[in-house]
């Protein structure tokens, strides 16, 4: 049966990486033989530290792979390549891959309406499409800034069930579909129920049964059951802010969509030489297209594939980012080259370190670097200007009271505490709420997988007769969440 999968996919009996022989890979182990790449990776190879795996093939043959530091600190476990790494946001490409296949099986267009499948979703003005979804220009509010919003903290429990029910109560979307990307972890959320429904097998299933196992990516699972044990598992860390580490590995998540594909480097490069090699799969030209708004106007990315540039050569791959974890997974178009990086640091820059081992790999096939192009640049920050409002303690009175919001299924309690206005979202811990201007608040709080905490916009509302009825909140240009005071 795998052997047919692999033959209806790739028209070849041979799995990635294949020299005749349908073999695994065999990963350098030491760093004698390509010591500039390890120096990339001297800051990560250090007694008691977390670190990375890399790997790194030409045309499908692998060419180096090496571990830098501990994948458990608790036992000193070095990392080596067979380390197994939450890679995040990479899994987009395999939830993408598995409805394409739906696709081509007949069983579900791209251009259906999500409501077909999940009609438990809301109508909206127009149409969400399946695709659209894939694309991140659904205008879907993304699940991992609501549950926050709703009082859930980074490690509370969650489930498909969860993030659909969420969804079902929101009042709209953020933007009409295909007029903006956003970035949608929701979307890849709601496809994986939609691929279980289409297709009568989870996520976790399909992938192993038509990819893992057929291209023999032995160290690769959907994390779907956080009682399972995976061996080779690293564990994800932080900085602990006083020169150690501390344990940010969230055991919890184990909902498989947009996220939580479990696998090593050696696996990912298994996967790109499928997507990418010689031999095409059926699915290669609709994964690798790329998608585009309303207006026509490209948006550099397919299907759960990222479209780019770095020194004047062609880029597709992706970035990972979780509790503890970053990975990168990139392949140069024309030269073949492709790099995977896994790190189990919350600040590990493996996009940058991937860079770099492109640095040395195709240096004879780069443009000269640029600050434009430098890897990883960020643009620059930009602080709204914020006028401080003062207001007495009678006035900040009138906020006072409990606001409940539907779509978050959520009360807030807003309070004045020794001339302060703060709030108690749920149960969690008191926040603080910041005047701003006239009825306009700020709070601040920090949203599963972001760096710093974000700013949150509270405007209160009032009727006619200058009684406080409600706030709206909304988060940078998002679509305001709408809250009614409870009397």
């Amino acid at each position: 049966m795998k052997l047919l999968t692999l033959l209806l996919l790739t028209g070849t009996a041979c799995a990635v990486g294949c020299t005749g022989r349908n073999e695994p890979y065999l990963g350098v182990e030491t760093g004698d033989n390509n010591g500039a790449v390890d120096a990339i990776f001297a800051t990560w190879d250090l007694p008691g530290s977390p670190g990375c795996a890399l790997a790194v093939a030409q045309d499908g043959a692998l060419i180096y792979s090496r571990g830098y530091g501990y994948a458990n600190l608790d036992y000193d476990s070095p990392i080596t390549p067979q380390t197994v790494f939450d890679v995040a946001s990479i899994t987009k490409q395999f939830n993408a891959a598995s409805l394409t296949m739906l696709a081509l099986d007949g069983k579900l267009s791209l251009d259906d309406d999500v409501r077909k499948w999940l009609p438990e979703l809301p109508r909206t003005e127009s149409t969400i499409t399946l695709r659209q979804m894939m694309y991140h220009i659904s205008g879907l509010r993304d699940y991992l800034t609501l549950f926050p919003l709703a009082g859930r903290d980074d490690y509370f429990p969650i489930s498909h069930a969860q993030i659909l029910d969420m969804m079902s109560r929101q009042r709209a979307t953020i933007f009409p579909p295909g007029e903006q990307y956003l970035y949608s972890n929701t979307a890849y959320m709601l496809l994986a129920q939609v691929l279980e429904r289409a297709g009568g097998s989870s996520l976790g299933e399909m992938t192993r049964d038509r990819i893992f196992e057929p291209l023999e990516m032995n160290g690769s699972v959907m994390y779907d059951n956080r009682e399972k044990i995976i061996q080779r598992r690293a564990t994800g860390y932080d900085r602990d802010g006083s020169g150690g580490f501390r344990v940010v590995h969230n055991y919890n998540f184990d909902v498989a969509g947009d996220g939580q594909l479990y696998s090593t480097v050696e696996d990912l490069i298994r996967w790109d030489n499928f997507l990418h090699g010689s031999e095409k799969p059926a699915i290669y030209p609709m994964m690798l297209t790329e998608g585009h708004l309303n207006n026509g106007d490209p948006i550099g990315y397919a299907q759960g594939i990222m479209l780019g540039e770095y020194r004047g050569l062609r880029t597709a791959g992706h970035s990972g980012s979780s509790w503890g974890f970053r990975s990168e997974l990139i392949r140069f178009v024309e030269s073949g080259l492709s790099i995977a990086v896994a790190c189990n640091a919350d600040f590990a820059r493996p996009v940058l370190l991937a860079k770099q081992v492109a640095d040395h790999y195709l240096a004879d096939q780069l443009a000269p670097d640029s600050v434009g192009d430098a890897p990883n640049s960020a643009p620059p920050v930009v602080n709204k200007p914020v006028t401080r409002s003062i207001q007495s303690s009678d006035e900040l009175a009138e906020y006072a009271g409990e606001y409940f919001a539907p779509e978050l299924d959520a009360t807030y309690r807003i309070l004045l505490l020794d001339g302060r206005l703060v709030v108690r979202i749920e149960q969690q811990p008191l926040l603080d709420v910041e005047p701003v201007a006239a009825d306009h608040f700020e709070i601040s709080f920090h949203p599963a997988g972001w760096s710093e905490p974000q700013s949150v916009d509270l405007v209160f509302l009032r009727n006619p007769a200058g009684a406080v009825t409600g706030f709206d909140l909304s988060l940078d240009t998002e679509r305001g969440i709408r809250f009614d005071r409870r009397l």
